[in-house]
Parts: structure tokens; sequence; C-alpha cells
């Protein structure tokens, strides 16, 4: 994964926490990772007194989230949680953006999914993908088309081919980066403090770390990938 810039494609603000590993990994050895979140997190409040504060909560949370994992830029679709639909307007944010960032790689949601954000993204994201890359709607930017495309949830078995990625060395990650997603601790069924007591026991043991992504039925390999 020797990329300049990654797009990573979200459903919500924490969803990019699955390859928090990976993120950070390729975030300290220089490339720029954009996350796209698509929804608002408008309905993700575990209490009813947290319902007209919950948008701005999840905002401030994000950006916590991208200071642990070093994300450069994050970009938040003002589209409410349960509401996300594969609309023009939608899939033409997502054209601009990639065009805007010009990826090598982009990650998503793969297509086996129960939440109807998680399939959505899935199926704007791939389409988008496409999109960019064709000589249309030209004041959305020049057209770029990501060469690699990856799903890194969203999927069970060897369906497809995969590659699994050692982030040993940002192991921490996942649980640190949860460990900011305060307003959804009742969901993950962890408190703060149980999150930075895993952090501080993975650093202190180190333990062996991969992250596994599978490679879309959309990208055509030419060769055999090299052996590392």
């Amino acid at each position: 994964m020797d990329y300049k810039t990654v797009i990573v494609f979200g459903a919500h603000a924490d969803d990019e926490i699955t390859m928090a590993g990976t993120i950070a990994k390729m975030s300290n050895a220089g490339v720029r990772v954009v996350v796209v979140t698509m929804t608002n997190g408008c309905e993700g409040y575990p209490r009813v007194d947290m319902k007209d504060k919950i948008v701005e909560l999840r905002r401030l949370e994000a950006a916590e989230c991208d200071k642990v994992l070093g994300i450069a830029r994050r970009v938040i679709f003002d589209i409410p949680d349960m509401g996300l639909t594969n609309d023009k307007q939608t899939l033409q944010k997502c054209i601009k953006v990639i065009r805007e960032e010009r990826p090598e790689a982009v990650f998503t949601h793969g297509p086996v999914e129960r939440h109807r954000d998680h399939l959505n993204t899935h199926n704007i994201s791939v389409e988008a993908r496409w999109h960019a890359g064709e000589p249309v709607a030209a004041e959305l930017g020049e057209s770029w088309y990501p060469p690699h495309l990856y799903y890194y949830k969203g999927m069970v078995g060897n369906e497809l081919p995969t590659v699994v990625i050692d982030v040993t060395q940002t192991a921490e990650k996942p649980a640190e980066a949860r460990a900011t997603q305060v307003s959804q601790h009742t969901l993950f069924r962890r408190t703060k403090e149980e999150f930075l007591a895993e952090v501080e026991a993975i650093r202190k043991n180190r333990p062996k770390r991969t992250e596994r992504f599978w490679i879309t039925e959309r990208v055509i390999l030419k060769d055999f990938l090299p052996i590392t």
C-alpha cells in the first residue's frame, strides 16, 4: 500500500476505525488519508437528553479521532442517519471529492451488511469511483479513476481475494480511536477507561496484529501480487 493519497468512505463517523491500524500506518508513512463520512450522526444518541447535541458531539469526536489516526481531511455530508440514499446529489458529492483528491486507492464498505446506511455507502462509493473516471459532469472536476478499490468491512469468507496488512506497530490505534467516541460507548459496551487500558496493554506487550482487506471484483490484477 505504497500510496500518496487514499480515500476511506464510511457510513458513520466511527466506521473507519475498523481499519484504524492501517490508516495510522499509512499516515505515519506520509500517505494523505482522507475520510468521507456519509451521515451526520443524528441518530447516534443512546439517551434522549443527548438528541439535540449529538450531531455536534459526533463532529467533535470525529475530529479527535482524526488526530489519533493522522487523518489529513474529513468530509462529513449533512445527511441524516438512516436517511442515506443513492441519489444524484450524494453521488456527485462523492465524485467531486474523488476528483479533488485524486487517490490511488479507495476503501469502502462491502455489500454484506444489515444497516441501510452501510449498504448505501457501498453502492454510492463504488459507483462514484467509476463515474469519477468518466468524461462526464466536468463541473465536478477533472476526471480521475482510482485504480485500486478495497472493501474494509461488510464481507464474509473468501468470496474475493484478500490482502492482509501487518499493523503490529499501530495495533493500539483502534482502541485509542474508539476511546474518543464517547457518545458511542454505550453501543460499544465499553468505557473510555477500558479502551485506554487496552491501549496501554498493547503498547506494553505489542502483540502481532493484522487487518484484512478484500480486493474487489472491480479491480483487474495484471500480475500476481508481490511477496513481501
